[in-house]
């Protein structure tokens, strides 16, 4: 594995290469207005194996619909919100201190119509499901302290978590008891459109929702967590 150590990446762009990156190692690294996988050609998605990132930063950087397996993230600080769009994981682990961290399985800035747009997501969104078919865990989020974290697109089930802070969500049970949805107090939270978001999900994905650690709002985002565990909604571990 290849070790890099104390440097700088700034403005690189991997556009639609189908690259593979792979046996890598960077420790105290800056990526700055980087982005891996850009591009909608699904034949062309990039893949990130075998890496590991300690103690790095990063400032504009974008994951694409990238292939990621075998990455380990240790601390990772963050300026402003971390995307990942549209990519799959598998074996991939984040922990320590990490800032705002959003994964979707959502594409944004996709040219053309409206319509155009909402096709090329599902199309992506149906190749990441089958994907998954073949994964026996993605992501390991057991051990991240998170500033913010939104994870939309993984299967709920395959994510590895902290029971306390971190819940999983199945849609069956969101639908079962939907009609106690409004009998909750989630209001100190955003745990309401999230539920509400699971609702719609087209791909009837199981979601895990984050309480983040070194989140101002932590106690009340724990809370809420809790109230939907004594509802029935959340699993119970």
């Amino acid at each position: 594995m290849k070790a890099f150590r104390d440097r700088e990446f700034a403005r690189l762009r991997d556009f639609e290469s189908g690259a593979v990156f792979a046996d890598m190692e960077f420790e105290r690294f800056r990526f700055m207005g980087c982005s891996v996988s850009d591009g909608l050609d699904h034949a062309k998605r990039s893949t990130v194996r075998n890496m590991r990132f300690i103690g790095c930063e990063e400032g504009a950087y974008t994951i694409g619909t990238a292939i990621l397996e075998g990455v380990f993230v240790d601390d990772l600080k963050t300026h402003g919100r971390f995307d990942v769009w549209g990519a799959v994981f598998k074996h991939v682990t984040v922990r320590g201190r990490v800032g705002n961290l959003k994964i979707s399985d959502y594409i944004p800035g996709v040219a053309g119509s409206a319509e155009s747009a909402h096709k090329l997501n599902l199309r992506f969104q149906a190749a990441n499901a089958e994907y998954y078919n073949n994964v026996d865990w993605a992501l390991d989020i057991s051990q991240a302290e998170f500033e913010e974290c939104e994870i939309k697109g993984v299967p709920g089930q395959l994510i590895h978590r902290d029971p306390d802070t971190q819940v999983l969500i199945r849609r069956s049970k969101v639908l079962e008891l939907e009609g106690e949805l409004s009998r909750l107090d989630l209001s100190k939270t955003h745990w309401m459109t999230s539920l509400k978001s699971i609702l719609t999900d087209r791909h009837h994905v199981d979601r895990v929702l984050v309480a983040p650690k070194r989140s101002k709002k932590f106690k009340d985002l724990l809370e809420g967590l809790n109230l939907l565990r004594r509802a029935g909604i959340a699993e119970p571990d």
